[in-house]
């Protein structure tokens, strides 16, 4: 049997919308395979939570079925993490990739923030460096280098750069004709929105109990 399982959407451990991608929902479209099934993985998203992104990536790496990915149009931050540095992953023409140092929005003293940055580097070098120096025989300084100010790859350039494999055929349109980085950006403006709700909630909850 062939799973065919879209990624399209942001990934998050909160569904806030219905294009949200968690790791129990892919969880549950595992769910049954074996090793004589295949799972096709398409994806389209510009990322989101990182350690979802990797429950997700060992979620189908233990899946015992075959599996293949196929990037339709972006593929970006903690989207980058969904497959092995090993997987075979098939790119469209137009489609791009992108890798970035993790980001996220916090409070807090000092310390909090010195905590913050410090789990930040390790995500760095667990997550995407250790990977991507298994796909392009870089060095951990190269590739720092190159993800400070993002690092954005073109089909053509992923295949090079990556070990990607080209496909015949149109790339699903992003947003028309808007450039990738103001994509991105409204992404994480997108985000920032999300997390300052969601702190917001936890305050009211917090004086709910007084």
């Amino acid at each position: 049997m062939k799973k065919t399982i879209n990624i399209f959407g942001d990934i998050s451990s909160d569904t806030y919308w219905d294009d949200c991608i968690s790791a129990k929902m892919i969880n549950d479209e595992l769910s049954g395979l074996t090793a004589t099934d295949e799972i096709e993985i398409n994806i389209n998203s510009y990322g989101g939570e990182v350690f979802e992104a990797v429950a997700i990536a060992s979620l189908i790496s233990n899946c015992p079925s075959n599996r293949v990915f196929n990037i339709l149009g972006i593929c970006a931050s903690a989207a980058t993490m969904l497959f092995d540095p090993k997987d075979k992953v098939f790119i469209h023409n137009g489609a791009m990739v992108m890798y970035h140092k993790p980001s996220t929005f916090m409070f807090g003293n000092s310390n909090d923030m010195r905590k913050t940055a410090a789990l930040m580097d390790k995500m760095e070098n667990e997550t995407i460096i250790k990977n991507l120096s298994i796909r392009t025989g870089k060095t951990s300084d190269e590739l720092t280098a190159l993800i400070t100010n993002e690092w954005w790859l073109t089909s053509d350039e992923a295949i090079s750069e990556l070990g990607f494999f080209a496909v015949d055929g149109k790339a699903i349109e992003n947003k028309g004709k808007t450039k990738m980085t103001n994509i991105y950006k409204n992404y994480i403006e997108r985000k920032k929105a999300l997390t300052n709700s969601a702190f917001n909630r936890y305050i009211n909850f917090k004086n709910s109990l007084k």
